[in-house]
């Protein structure tokens, strides 16, 4: 791979982007496994987080990993699931419930604002319902973990009690509140995300649809590939990354969306 990524040309080319980030899931579980047996190179790795691994890779393992503020059973989620699942993985989540509440970022507003599809129309499209839940004028700036529902539930506390509706038995999942971590590893966004991609390398599998347009491609263009950049040039090895398929919709609201049967635990419903 390239020592120095051209950011601009692989934003602008969703095929070169692919290809450069991403790795298919049958080969990364076994590229895992190899660089996990690998000692110099977890050693190395380590000694550059200053030993600082999250608890619940420390042992490595076969660990997939889904990296979200609060973890919420949506459509995207319910994929992460099944692949995990599929391919003998553990299924880990990453939250941040201290980071920001924003009506400025799809995910984050998704958690105030309901998307239900679960009815086509004619046209056979999704039909869309949104529900709001929480006083976005009220938490907009909050700490995730402050933000509470009409009915005064921490809106963390609902999304928990979601995978629930869905069927889910929390305990085959491992919530982590990682926090602590990035604050520990946060001076800039390019540095913590350099941190995490290198969590990447030798202690578990990233799923992940990253966005080339707007705000979140500026993101992916600005702080990701650098900090992807830097883990190759530290480390010599690409940070394992596995899309979430069908990719053609991955800037749709559906991959944010519930079904209608999430109602239930909203009180008005």
């Amino acid at each position: 791979m390239e020592k120095n990524l051209d950011y601009k040309k692989i934003v602008s080319n969703r095929k070169l982007f692919n290809e450069t980030v991403y790795t298919k899931l049958t080969e990364a579980t076994k590229i895992l496994e190899e660089r996990q047996k690998d000692l110099e190179l977890v050693k190395k790795i380590e000694k550059f987080l200053n030993n600082n691994i999250p608890e619940p890779i420390k042992n490595m393992g076969k660990n997939g990993l889904q990296f979200r503020d609060v973890a919420t059973p949506n459509h995207d989620t319910y994929w992460f699931i099944e692949l995990t699942k599929d391919h003998g993985l553990k299924t880990i989540f990453f939250e941040y419930p201290g980071d920001k509440f924003t009506s400025n970022n799809d995910f984050k507003c998704s958690l105030g604002k309901l998307h239900i599809h679960d009815r086509l129309n004619k046209k056979r499209n999704q039909i869309e319902e949104n529900i709001t839940i929480v006083d976005f004028n009220k938490y907009n700036g909050k700490p995730l973990k402050d933000v509470l529902t009409f009915w005064g539930e921490p809106v963390v506390n609902f999304h928990r009690r979601l995978f629930d509706v869905y069927g889910y038995k929390k305990e085959d999942f491992y919530f982590y509140d990682n926090s602590g971590w990035l604050k520990a590893n946060g001076e800039t966004a390019i540095k913590y995300y350099t941190n995490l991609l290198m969590l990447l390398v030798c202690h578990g599998i990233l799923f992940e649809n990253f966005l080339l347009t707007g705000r979140e491609g500026k993101f992916t263009e600005e702080v990701f590939l650098p900090a992807f950049q830097n883990v190759i040039n530290l480390t010599g090895r690409k940070p394992l990354i596995v899309p979430i398929p069908p990719m053609d919709n991955e800037e749709d609201s559906h991959w944010i969306s519930y079904k209608s049967n999430i109602k239930k635990l909203i009180p008005e419903y």
